[in-house]
């Protein structure tokens, strides 16, 4: 998979301190590129940039390269990663905590619309419809329309059921999804605030002192 030059330039350190400043981020400082997360990932292969890298991208506060990764929508949470790091850092956490950050910055990709569907469909129904799941994704997602035959030949064989299994109450998981985009909200604030509060620090720095 082909990757864009990654420039010093890029370093953002307010987006830095803020994911450092999170529950999950006071360890990742303590990484040693061991690369043990990144070789018990099931789907490493299909990121752009590995568990292990996409530490590091986070230590250098490269937020740009950070949140239009593939890499935090194709996590499957595991956590092979976090069970087995040494330094007790939590990657899959990680992923959770870069979602809603990338969501306030508008970052959109295919990966994230994946999520947003599938977030849509277990909180109307409580659970995970296959049926709903490939055919509203299909609406969003026009290169679906190649696995159709794959859709149509599980569909004959009845591995593919239109009966839509849902929760008798799913005012419980309605708040719990609340309360997430809550918190997504609060995080969002929390950065524009810390970035506000750096450009007026650099600005200080720039303006000539004048003598009274």
């Amino acid at each position: 998979m082909k990757k864009e030059t990654i420039l010093i330039e890029s370093r953002d350190a307010a987006f830095r301190d803020l994911v450092l400043e999170t529950p999950v981020g006071k360890k990742l400082p303590t990484c040693m590129q061991c690369g043990i997360c990144a070789g018990s990932c099931p789907v490493s292969h299909e990121m752009d940039y590995n568990p292990r890298q996409l530490v590091r991208m986070v230590q250098l506060g490269l937020k740009k390269e950070v949140l239009n990764s593939n890499t935090i929508w194709i996590c499957t949470t595991c956590f092979s990663c976090s069970v087995r790091c040494p330094r007790g850092i939590r990657p899959t956490e990680l992923m959770e905590t870069l979602k809603p950050i990338a969501i306030a910055e508008g970052v959109k990709n295919k990966n994230e619309r994946f999520d947003g569907v599938f977030s849509d469909v277990v909180r109307k129904n409580g659970r995970a419809s296959e049926f709903l799941l490939i055919s509203r994704y299909s609406l969003k997602e026009p290169e679906m329309i190649k696995q159709a035959p794959f859709g149509l030949s599980l569909f004959s064989k009845g591995k593919l059921p239109l009966a839509i299994d849902k929760m008798e109450d799913t005012s419980e998981l309605d708040t719990i999804f609340k309360l997430g985009a809550q918190e997504s909200r609060e995080e969002c604030k929390v950065e524009n605030k810390e970035e506000n509060k750096e450009i007026g620090t650099k600005k200080e720095k720039e303006e000539p002192e004048t003598d009274k």
